[in-house]
C-alpha cells in the first residue's frame, strides 16, 4: 500500500513497510488474517472499556461477568451465518469447518449486532435489568473499538473504495484488493467520523443520563448513517442491488428507520 503523492527514498523504512502485504500470514496449514486479529484486539479493548463503564455506573459487575460472554457468542454465531451468505465460498477446501473460522475476520457486522443486542435485550429484561442503561455504557467503547478496526481495515485493505484521482487516494499492493489504481481510503473517512462522534457524544454523555437510551439510539443512528453513506464509495466484496446500491444499505436503511422511531417514542415518553 502506498500514497501516490508520497515518494520517499527506496531505503526508507516507511516505504518498505507500506509496500508489505499486511493482509495475512501463515501458521502451519492455517492462514491468519491480520484484519481478523485486529478485530479480536479491538473487541477485547472494547469489552474491557465496557466493563469499566459498567463499574463506574454502579451496574452489576457480576451480571456482566456471567452474561456478557453469552451476548458475544450469540453475535459471533449470527454474524458468521450472515457472513456465509454474503461472502460464501462454496468450494472452500475446509468445507463446513469454515463456519468456525472466526480468526479470519469473516463475520458480518449486521449479524453480530442483531445477535449481540437482541440476546442482550432478552437477557437483561429476563433478569429485571434496564437495557437502556447498559446499552448507553457500551456506546463509547464501541466507537473506540470501531476506530481501531478502521485502522486495521485501512492497513490491510480489507475494506477499500472505488477508484479516485483525488490526491489522498491510496494504492494497495496486496492480494485482497482487486483495484491496482488509487482508491478512496474509505476506512480513513470512517475513522475520522467515528473519532468526531466519539468526542461529540462523550461531551454529552452526562447530560443525557436523565434519559436512558438516548446515547444508544443517537450513536446507532450516527453509525448507520456513516455506513450507509460510505457504501457508495466502497468497492470491496459486497452484493449489489441494481447499479448503485449495496445489499447492506437495505439493512442499514431499515435499521435507521427503526432507531428513528424508537428515539421518537423515547422523546414522547
Amino acid at each position: 500500500m502506498h500514497f501516490p503523492f508520497f515518494s520517499p527514498g527506496r531505503d526508507s523504512l516507511i516505504f518498505v513497510l507500506l509496500l508489505m502485504n499486511f493482509s495475512k500470514f501463515l501458521v502451519g496449514p492455517f492462514s491468519l488474517k491480520i484484519y481478523g486479529l485486529g478485530v479480536a484486539l479491538a473487541f477485547f479493548i472494547g469489552a474491557f472499556a465496557f466493563y469499566r463503564a459498567i463499574r463506574s455506573e454502579k451496574l452489576s459487575q457480576e451480571f456482566f461477568v456471567h452474561h456478557f460472554w453469552r451476548w458475544v457468542v450469540a453475535g459471533l454465531i449470527l454474524g458468521r451465518i450472515f457472513s456465509l451468505f454474503v461472502y460464501l465460498e462454496p468450494h472452500s477446501p475446509y468445507g463446513w469447518v469454515q463456519f468456525f473460522a472466526f480468526w479470519e475476520g469473516e463475520i458480518h457486522w449486521i449479524g453480530v449486532a442483531l445477535g449481540f443486542f437482541g440476546f442482550a435485550l432478552w437477557d437483561l429484561r429476563e433478569h429485571k435489568e434496564l437495557p437502556a442503561k447498559w446499552f448507553d455504557q457500551g456506546m463509547l467503547p464501541l466507537l473506540a473499538s470501531l476506530m481501531l478496526t478502521d485502522i486495521f481495515a485501512f492497513i490491510t485493505g480489507n475494506q477499500y473504495g472505488i477508484e479516485t484521482t483525488l490526491p489522498w487516494g491510496v494504492q494497495y499492493e496486496t492480494f485482497g484488493v482487486d483495484i491496482l489504481s488509487p482508491v478512496h481510503p474509505v476506512t480513513l473517512y470512517a475513522f475520522i467520523l467515528h473519532l468526531w462522534f466519539f468526542f461529540f457524544f462523550r461531551r454529552r454523555q452526562n447530560a443525557w443520563k436523565a434519559l436512558p437510551g438516548k446515547l444508544f439510539l443517537r450513536t446507532m443512528i450516527a453509525l448507520m448513517v456513516i455506513n450507509f453513506s460510505l457504501q457508495f464509495l466502497r468497492a470491496d466484496h459486497s452484493v449489489l442491488l441494481g447499479e448503485f446500491f449495496h445489499i447492506e444499505q437495505l439493512f442499514v436503511f431499515i435499521f435507521i428507520l427503526i432507531f428513528l422511531v424508537l428515539e421518537h417514542r423515547l422523546k414522547r415518553s
